[in-house]
């Protein structure tokens, strides 16, 4: 069964979207790498704070749509909006609806960032399975970021933590490598594995006496450990210096004791999201 919402910002499409553009002007291999679409020429001579601003500022805005479960380990799929307004300054900020990313430490191609963002926590009435089992509260994150660029590859580990909501912890470990083909069209693949910690797998995967209870379901204790594996693959394709458009599909799968949790009617979880943006 398809349901639409009438909004959510999904974060992890939109923080691709903007990734992928941004990995579409920085280049990867150089071997690989065709010059991206020249900026707009200019006439005259221009002011040197505005020669300035067009270099360090970037303004991206847009929206498009995400085909997803309707929660983690669900097997509804629900279709989503995705609101894109993204604001990067000078290649070490970078603020969005996914959070705030700013760049901390940056040497060759060693970086550390700090994140700062939210969990959306999960409503019961997202899913039959959940009746009774209670919401999961919004919380806000906050982590770091450890990557390294190599040629075309970005290898990377994460640390967030919720302060509200699950109260969780969670730790990703992952690879991305982007290439172009032809003068206007990037693709990017990635693959990433997270862990959680007893917090988080508790608000989204246990069931207590209380919650068994109400629900019907058994009781259950998920541990701390590896939750999830996703794999992506993405296309943005640029029409012009200012119009973009990326379509992007993946899978993830969850494992181990979250997989097992009597909540999880599939752990395989798909996703396809398309958006379009405006680069000024």
């Amino acid at each position: 069964m398809v349901k639409f919402k009438h909004f959510a910002a999904t974060a992890a499409g939109l923080a691709g979207f903007v990734s992928v553009i941004g990995a579409a002007d920085r280049g990867f291999a150089a071997d690989a790498v065709v010059d991206d679409v020249p900026p707009p020429a200019i006439s005259g001579p221009q002011p040197l704070e505005k020669q300035a601003f067009a270099s360090r500022w970037e303004v991206i805005v847009g929206g498009g749509a995400s085909f997803r479960p309707a929660y983690e380990g669900g097997d509804e799929m629900e279709i989503s909006p995705i609101p894109i307004v993204s604001i990067g300054y000078a290649d070490w900020l970078q603020l969005d609806p996914g959070g705030l990313d700013a760049t901390l430490y940056k040497d060759g191609g060693f970086n550390v960032d700090a994140r700062f963002g939210y969990e959306s926590g999960r409503s019961e009435d997202d899913g039959d399975l959940l009746k009774g089992l209670g919401d999961v509260d919004f919380g806000v994150t906050a982590g770091v970021k450890v990557g390294y660029q190599w040629d075309a590859f970005e290898f990377y580990g994460v640390i967030d933590k919720t302060i509200g909501g699950s109260e969780g912890l969670k730790g990703k470990i992952g690879a991305n490598y982007g290439w172009h083909m032809g003068e206007k069209l990037v693709v990017a693949t990635s693959l990433e594995a997270t862990i959680a910690d007893e917090n988080y797998m508790d608000s989204y995967f246990s069931i207590n006496a209380a919650q068994s209870a109400a629900s019907g379901l058994p009781q259950y204790k998920a541990e701390a450990g590896l939750q999830r594996v996703d794999f992506d693959i993405s296309a943005t394709y640029a029409f012009n210096e200012h119009w973009l458009m990326q379509a992007g599909a993946g899978v993830g799968v969850l494992v181990g004791d979250a997989a097992d949790s009597p909540v999880v009617e599939n752990e395989w979880q798909p996703q396809v999201t398309l958006s379009l943006g405006y680069r000024f």
